[in-house]
């Protein structure tokens, strides 16, 4: 039989160890497509000919540089260069906390803007443009995983031209 010392001893030491774990909230994930608004495209580009922007983007400031490389046409077919389909490195998986900010910054490394991502928008695929634009649309209605093939990328990124045809303004 146990003797009520050490089961004091044993409920005092489960207690302990209890409170000693954090009340972490679990880690969110969501999935970020840059993409090139219709705007970014520059006026001597012809609807089939490959535009080529790379971006970069830090979460909360203070994570590693991310670098982004986006292919695409304006007329929205499968970019091309040199005969191959394009490739494409425009979607990430983010996982976070409770919030985190994502900052954008220009091929040169200029600020372009910031988006507040937030828990409630765990497992859901945001689109976020390659320039500062002051309206569009940020959630699609695709996988929350990275693409697995050119064709895949390309259609993550068509899913949020499309999604912001309607709304997007000129570039400020």
């Amino acid at each position: 039989m146990l003797s009520p010392r050490i089961v004091a001893v044993a409920l005092l030491f489960g207690l302990l160890l209890a409170c000693s774990v954090e009340d972490e909230q679990p880690r969110s994930q969501i999935a970020v497509t840059f993409y090139p608004p219709a705007v970014s495209f520059p006026g001597s580009a012809g609807d089939t000919e490959t535009i080529t922007q790379i971006r970069h983007f830090r979460a909360d400031g203070s994570s590693p540089s991310q670098s982004i490389t986006i292919n695409q046409r304006r007329d929205g077919e499968q970019p091309r260069i040199n005969g191959e389909d394009a490739s494409q490195n425009a979607t990430f998986l983010i996982d976070f906390m409770s919030s985190t900010t994502l900052d954008v910054y220009s091929e040169g490394g200029e600020f372009l803007y910031n988006v507040d991502i937030f828990s409630d928008m765990t497992q859901k695929h945001l689109c976020l443009p390659s320039i500062h634009l002051s309206k569009f649309e940020i959630l699609v209605d695709s996988p929350v995983k990275i693409a697995e093939t050119k064709k895949e990328a390309h259609e993550f990124i068509l899913a949020c031209r499309t999604a912001n045809e309607g709304i997007e303004e000129k570039a400020e």
